[in-house]
């Protein structure tokens, strides 16, 4: 079974750290860590103790921080 978090205003599904950290291919502590400098999105809610985000910001912050790491790489060749 895997539950899933939907926030009822805006139909987006929620995620967990762990959750973000898989879809970016970082550690849970490197994701959080982004986040907590303002380098990742911020929390949307907190349920039941679990820190949530929405998962349309997180794949739009990792979309663009892929394209920026291909612009970095182009550069540097």
């Amino acid at each position: 079974m895997k539950p899933t978090i939907i926030d009822a205003d805006t139909g987006h599904e929620l995620w967990t750290a762990v959750e973000c950290a898989a879809f970016s291919g970082t550690a849970r502590g490197t994701f959080t860590s982004y986040a907590g400098r303002k380098k990742a999105p911020e929390p949307v809610a907190k349920l039941h103790g679990l820190t949530l985000w929405d998962s349309e910001e997180v794949r739009e912050w990792h979309a663009n921080r892929k394209s920026r790491t291909k612009r970095n790489d182009s550069a540097e060749s």
